[in-house]
């Protein structure tokens, strides 16, 4: 991803996630002595300091007196099973990084995958109701440049406005323990939901583990088409298009995470490099037009190009800038290396 969120919008005010582990831990540890000890009655299971905010919320008593009794009815290493998961499933930066692993939900019991969805089903709809889901999106709204970081395309729209995507990064179907966790859920485009879905994060379709960006914690990243071809992409109507290469700095295992599950080279070639590569043309054509700027010679011509690349880059990732920047920053690097072709292209245009 193109830039990450800040980290404190994800912790600062997951309280309602803390308090639901500490409820089934709290379960768990009445079923560890050889004689089960009564749990306390609701709203008396709340942690006093959650209380208040939850004991009207009796959905919740329902779906936990469900999970409790069938995990009554599961044997010891059963249950030790499940709480190792529910620990596990929430440790996201380890789990991102490959430094853990843990159990997906198709490893337990059977019995116990539907109370387990249900509850945190639940969950999830309470950050909505309880506002904590408005909440966390005006953190990050307010601290990170108004577009999705999975592209760099997309808007997002302020508060108030019709909301994102909110995905849970790891998948709620395989790993539902954490699906009411903010530091698994991240607002996206819906085009990159639309992509995404209920892909493992975690693990490649032929099973093997894989790293990937974890959206709390991660540099930004370079995109670079300093290897495309000028003239040996596709032609079209309006011209010939650049053989797109588009390349990542720095090179990772995320980064092929990342494009193997958002396919995002494929998105930027189809729907922002070819089809807007003759109107970028263009806009240099009347920023030049505009500076009063017209290259009688190479050197001129090259210096004009990195003065504009530059501008672009300046504006970082708002509005493609990132795109239109590395394009003629690319351009720029073949005219300075002399390709007469590409500066006749670029020079006949300007006039």
């Amino acid at each position: 991803m193109l830039f990450g969120y800040p980290v404190s919008a994800a912790t600062a005010n997951n309280w309602l996630h803390e308090c639901l582990c500490e409820i089934l831990r709290s379960i768990h540890a009445s079923l560890e002595t050889a004689t089960p000890l009564p749990l306390p009655a609701w709203p008396d299971i709340i942690p006093a300091r959650y209380r208040k905010r939850l004991e009207k919320r009796r959905g919740l008593e329902d779906r936990l007196n469900i999970y409790r009794i069938t995990l009554e009815k599961l044997t010891t290493a059963e249950q030790k099973q499940i709480l190792q998961a529910l620990h596990d499933q929430n440790q996201i930066e380890l789990l991102l990084s490959c430094h853990l692993n843990c159990e997906a939900i198709g490893n337990f019991p059977e019995a116990i995958h539907e109370p387990v969805k249900k509850l945190f089903e639940f969950g999830f709809e309470l950050l909505t109701t309880l506002e904590i889901r408005d909440k966390h999106y005006k953190a990050i709204y307010d601290e990170t440049p108004h577009v999705c970081p999975f592209c760099g395309c997309q808007p997002f729209d302020a508060l108030g406005s019709r909301r994102e995507a909110l995905d849970h990064y790891l998948a709620e179907s395989k790993y539902p323990f954490a699906g009411s966790n903010l530091r698994n859920l991240v607002p996206m485009c819906n085009k990159c939901n639309s992509y995404k879905l209920a892909q493992d994060i975690l693990v490649k379709k032929d099973g093997t583990r894989r790293k990937s960006f974890d959206p709390y914690n991660c540099t930004e990243i370079r995109l670079s088409l300093e290897n495309s071809q000028p003239f040996a992409g596709t032609i079209t109507p309006t011209g010939q298009i650049p053989k797109w290469q588009i390349d990542f700095q720095p090179n990772t295992e995320e980064i092929t995470t990342w494009d193997e599950v958002f396919h995002i080279r494929e998105r930027y070639e189809r729907n922002e490099l070819d089809p807007k590569f003759k109107s970028w043309m263009d806009d240099f054509k009347r920023w030049c037009k505009s500076a009063k700027i017209l290259p009688s010679s190479d050197q001129e011509l090259v210096e004009a190009i990195n003065r504009y690349a530059t501008y672009y880059e300046e504006m970082g990732i708002s509005d493609r800038a990132f795109l239109k920047a590395s394009v003629f920053r690319m351009l720029h690097t073949h005219c300075q290396q002399g390709d007469q072709r590409l500066i006749f292209f670029i020079m006949s245009n300007l006039t």
